[in-house]
């Protein structure tokens, strides 16, 4: 087999379908509560189904059996209703979010679905279980696809040694993509996977072993950068009001959420990043055990609150007195619940940045500031990604602009790669900072994510990429801010 035929034939190989989920639902124009949620109307549901239309709501119910597992064979099941869906366990509360494939995405930065739910691993062979989800008929960006059927929804096994394969896979041909076919690195790496590919006669554990061994040791010849530490942490950009209710919004944030804790369980290295308090607002009224488990994440280090603001909001038309209400009401909400001082603005999605800020800033104990949508400025390319912006009276913070230009990042090799590559200040500056994830309509980092992360772990160079807390970026990029250049007044936005 070539490379790509292997590839996808381990792709195809991950998940073995055992059995259909037996499905049924109770439909609704809008949202109903746990305790409600046989109040709509009641359908009994098979793949190909239309179940809704635009934001339309339902809770559906998922009953099967345990199948048959083994060592490394880990029982799944593969959601998909072409929407959203919330997992609940007996008491309504939150276990993970799920997403369809087909939703909107820029592809290049990955695929925003989220399909696998793993079943416990304390569950027997043969024992009944069932699942309720809360669904919503609208993919990440509030549009629905493939007209609301139910794509898929099926019991299954994992073979966790065939995916650990597959992620091999993936992170070296995304290397290789990344490099030039001049690179005496593509060809070591397209030779050591063709030599894997040829190997790969059957999917025995003693033949996945042996591919994956062979796969170990070219990334341990590899190297990103020795120049610039990247700092990574997860991130699920959520839009409060955009493309969607706000209703749905505040259901976007559990779906989010319940993702981020129950990845943080699988994956040790997991650092995730939250702003805008009014969505922890909304958790901690909606969803309150889940608040209860992200204020445990947040006491332990593992989720990190980020930016002073209450929103992450327009920083042109609103006056100066909303902008302090701002941080006065976002930095209290942090101090109030989780007993921190936040120190930095984040604003990755905001559309240009008025030249008074800085002196508001500096006024609230605001030292850093970090952007990224300055970069889709398509007439006057903004020249810097680590500067010192001085506002219009003099005072003066310390800003980065992800040098990757975006906040979903696919933390894949083609990701650092661009960030060592377009980073403005790599001359001066030895830190950058990536945020990965799916976001806009939310969703935050898959498992996909966190596999590529683990595997920069292999590579020569492993201290090259980093989970961990922005502000621990923040105080050693500092350190270097004395070369930085300098920008006055506005950070402007043109685009035609």
């Amino acid at each position: 087999m070539t490379i790509l035929e292997t590839f996808n034939f381990l792709k195809n190989s991950i998940y073995i379908v055992v059995e259909k989920l037996k499905v049924e639902a109770w439909l609704s124009t809008e949202p109903v509560l746990y305790e409600n949620r046989l109040s709509g109307k009641h359908v009994v549901l098979t793949e190909g189904d239309k179940w809704g239309s635009l934001f339309d709501s339902g809770w559906f119910h998922f009953t099967g059996l345990i199948p048959e597992t083994g060592n490394g064979i880990i029982p799944v099941l593969l959601i998909d209703i072409n929407g959203e869906l919330l997992l609940v366990d007996g008491n309504g509360d939150p276990l993970r979010g799920l997403t369809n494939r087909s939703s909107l995405f820029d592809r290049t930065l990955g695929e925003p679905v989220k399909r696998v739910f793993r079943l416990p691993l304390t569950a027997k062979s043969g024992d009944s279980f069932e699942y309720w989800g809360d669904a919503g008929c609208n993919d990440l960006f509030g549009e629905v696809q493939e007209n609301g059927t139910l794509k898929q929804a099926d019991i299954a096994v994992c073979r966790e040694d065939i995916r650990s394969l597959y992620y091999d896979f993936e992170f070296l041909i995304n290397w290789m993509e990344n490099i030039s076919k001049k690179d005496p690195l593509y060809k070591s790496i397209k030779s050591t996977l063709q030599k894997t590919s040829d190997g790969i006669s059957d999917l025995t554990e003693g033949t996945i072993s042996r591919a994956r061994k062979a796969l170990k040791n070219i990334l341990t010849q590899l190297t990103l950068t020795d120049k610039i530490k990247i700092t990574a942490i997860g991130h699920s950009h959520l839009d409060l009001a955009w493309l969607w209710p706000v209703r749905e919004t505040r259901r976007k944030i559990g779906r989010t959420l319940s993702t981020v804790i129950d990845l943080m369980n699988r994956y040790p290295d997991y650092v995730y990043g939250i702003s805008q308090p009014q969505l922890l607002q909304w958790v901690k009224k909606d969803f309150p055990v889940l608040f209860s488990k992200v204020k445990e994440k947040i006491k332990e280090g593992r989720i990190e609150v980020l930016g002073a603001m209450w929103v992450e909001p327009d920083t042109n038309l609103p006056s100066g007195e909303s902008l302090v209400r701002q941080i006065i009401y976002g930095k209290r909400f942090w101090k109030e619940e989780f007993s921190i001082e936040v120190d930095n603005l984040w604003l990755p999605d905001v559309f240009g940045y008025s030249g008074a800020l800085p002196q508001i800033l500096k006024q609230t104990g605001i030292k850093y500031f970090s952007t990224m949508k300055l970069s889709w400025n398509t007439i006057n390319k903004f020249p810097f990604h680590s500067f010192k912006w001085k506002g219009i009276d003099g005072s003066s913070v310390l800003a980065h602009m992800l040098p990757e230009e975006t906040y979903n990042s696919p933390a894949n090799p083609g990701a650092v790669l661009k960030i060592v590559d377009n980073y403005c200040e790599k001359n001066i500056s030895s830190h950058a900072l990536m945020a990965f994830g799916i976001g806009d309509g939310g969703g935050g980092p898959g498992a996909e994510h966190l596999e590529r992360l683990n595997r920069m772990k292999d590579i020569a160079d492993p201290g090259c990429v980093i989970q961990r807390k922005v502000s621990k970026f923040f105080t050693d990029w500092a350190s270097e801010s004395d070369m930085f250049p300098v920008w006055e007044g506005e950070l402007y936005l043109d685009r035609i």
